[in-house]
C-alpha cells in the first residue's frame, strides 16, 4: 500500500506575551489578538525548524513510526518541548518512578454528545453520570498547573456542546496555552457558527471521519455530506478572517473503514491541512509497559477524576480529584509512581491489562 503522508511549513511558537489578568480581558480581544498574531524573529522560526527536524528524526529512526512524525510535530514545536520530551523518555526507558515533566492535559469539558458511534463507549456501554465540567473547575487546572504547553479540552464527548467552551479556549489562550480540540462536526450548520471557531484562537481543530460517504453515516449517525460541507463551510470562514487555525481529520482505523483508507486521504485533499489514521482501541492482552504513564500527560474527566491515560473511559485508574489537588502534584505522586512500578514489575491493572489496538500496516500503535 502506497505510504500517505501530508506535509505542511514549519510551525512557530507565539511570541511571548505580558501576563494578563482574564478578568481584565474580552474573549472576543483575546480571539482577534490570536488571529492576528504574527511570529517575528529568525530565531524563532530556526527553533522551530529545527524542532521539527529532530522529531521527524526521531519518528523515523528511534520510535521507528514515521506515520506519527506530523503529529509529534504538532504537539512538540520547540527545542525547549524537546529537552522536555527527553527528559520524559528517558525516564520510561529507564522505568523510573519519577518522570521528568507534565506538559499538556486532556480536559474532559463534558461526557455528552449528539451522536452514538458504533465503537465509541459514550451513548453506548459507559456508566459514568453525564456532566458539564464548569467553567471555575477548568480555570483551577490552568491556575494551578501555569508550566502546561497546550491543553486538549476534549477527552470523551463532543465539546462544542459545552456553553463555555468558547471561554474556556480564551481563557487557556489569555494564560499563553496553545488549545486543540477534536470535534464530530455537527456544530458548524451556519456561516456565523464556522466563523466564531475560526476566530476563537484554537491552534488545531480535528474533525472525525470515520471513512467515506455510507461508511460514516453507518458508524456516526451523520450525513458524511454534510461534514464535509461543514468542514468546507470552516475552512472558507478561517481563511475568510485570515485565522492561523489548522484543519486536521481524522478517521478510525478498524473493520468497517479499513476500504475506505486510500479514499479517505483524497476526499480531503485540499481541505484539510493534515490528515490521519488512528487504530482501534481493542482487547488483548499487554506485554509491555505503557509510555502514557511517563510521556507528559495527564487527563482529567468531566466530575474532576484525574487519570493517567485516555484510553481510561471510567476512569478506573484514578489518581485523584481536581477539587483536591494539581495535576503538578499527581505527575510523581504516590498513586501514579506505585502505577509505574506495577508496570515496570509486568504486573497491569484494569484497563492496561487488556489493552490492545487494531493493527495495519498503514499505522502505529500508540500505546506501548
Amino acid at each position: 500500500m502506497a505510504q500517505h503522508e501530508v506535509t505542511e511549513a514549519p510551525i512557530a511558537e507565539p511570541a511571548r506575551r505580558p501576563r494578563v489578568r482574564y478578568r481584565d480581558v474580552d474573549p472576543e480581544e483575546i480571539a482577534t489578538t490570536a488571529v492576528s498574531r504574527r511570529v517575528p524573529g529568525f530565531l524563532r522560526r530556526l527553533d522551530a525548524w529545527l524542532a521539527r527536524a529532530t522529531v521527524r528524526l526521531v519518528a523515523r529512526s528511534y520510535l521507528r513510526k514515521p506515520d506519527v512524525a506530523d503529529l509529534l510535530s504538532i504537539k512538540i514545536r520547540s527545542l525547549r518541548a524537546i529537552r522536555h520530551a527527553i527528559g520524559n523518555e528517558l525516564a520510561f526507558r529507564k522505568r523510573r518512578e519519577r518522570s521528568h515533566r507534565l506538559t499538556s492535559v486532556n480536559v474532559e469539558i463534558t461526557n455528552s454528545c449528539n451522536l452514538s458511534c458504533t465503537m465509541c463507549p459514550v451513548n453506548t456501554t459507559m456508566q459514568r453520570q453525564k456532566r458539564m465540567m464548569p467553567f471555575d473547575t477548568f480555570r483551577k487546572i490552568l491556575d494551578d498547573n501555569p508550566g502546561l504547553e497546550f491543553v486538549l479540552p476534549f477527552q470523551w464527548g463532543e465539546p462544542m456542546l459545552h456553553r463555555d467552551f468558547y471561554r474556556m479556549v480564551a481563557y487557556a489562550r489569555a494564560r499563553g496555552v496553545r488549545v486543540m480540540a477534536t470535534s464530530n462536526g455537527t456544530m458548524l450548520e451556519t456561516d456565523a457558527d464556522a466563523e466564531r471557531l475560526a476566530r476563537c484562537g484554537l491552534d488545531r481543530i480535528t474533525f472525525s471521519s470515520d471513512g467515506i460517504g455510507d461508511t460514516h453515516t453507518r458508524i456516526r449517525g451523520f450525513d458524511w455530506s454534510e461534514l464535509r460541507e461543514n468542514v468546507e463551510r470552516f475552512r472558507r470562514a478561517r481563511d475568510r478572517v485570515g485565522s492561523d487555525t489548522k484543519i486536521d481529520i481524522s478517521m478510525v482505523l478498524m473493520d468497517s473503514t479499513r476500504a475506505d483508507l486510500d479514499a479517505h486521504f483524497a476526499a480531503w485533499e485540499g481541505i484539510a491541512d493534515r490528515v490521519q489514521v488512528i487504530p482501534l482501541l481493542t482487547g488483548g492482552e499487554r506485554t509491555t509497559p505503557c509510555r502514557e504513564l511517563w510521556r507528559g500527560s495527564l487527563v482529567v474527566l468531566a466530575d474532576g477524576t484525574i487519570t493517567p491515560c485516555c484510553v481510561d473511559s471510567e476512569g478506573a485508574l484514578a489518581l485523584g480529584n481536581i477539587a483536591d489537588t494539581s495535576l503538578a502534584e499527581v505527575w510523581n505522586g504516590t498513586a501514579l509512581r506505585a502505577l509505574r512500578r506495577s508496570h515496570r514489575d509486568g504486573s497491569y491493572p484494569s484497563p492496561c491489562a487488556n489493552c490492545d489496538e487494531y493493527e495495519h500496516e498503514s499505522v502505529s500503535k500508540r500505546f506501548q
